[in-house]
């Protein structure tokens, strides 16, 4: 799991995802709760925004603005570096 991967499959859903939905695209190669844990840390960064009324079970995020510069920064790090 890499940031560039999470927040790609944020900006190919443009919509509030459950982390659940975020860990079947990564293949569920890891535990449900580490991915839980890292979302938290993208949010506290300003990457994803939590939905604003979740209900219990309902808890979704998605990319901010600030996440898509994040993301084409290290799109664009990547290509450099190759």
């Amino acid at each position: 799991m890499t940031k560039l991967g999470v927040l790609k499959i944020f900006a190919q859903g443009r919509r509030f995802m459950k982390p659940d939905e975020v860990w079947h695209q990564l293949g569920s190669r890891l535990d449900r709760r580490s991915l839980y844990s890292y979302l938290d840390r993208l949010r506290k960064q300003g990457l994803v925004e939590r939905n604003p009324n979740p209900r219990r079970g309902q808890l979704a995020y998605r990319l901010t603005e600030r996440g898509e510069g994040r993301l084409a920064y290290l799109q664009n790090a990547l290509s450099s570096s190759r």
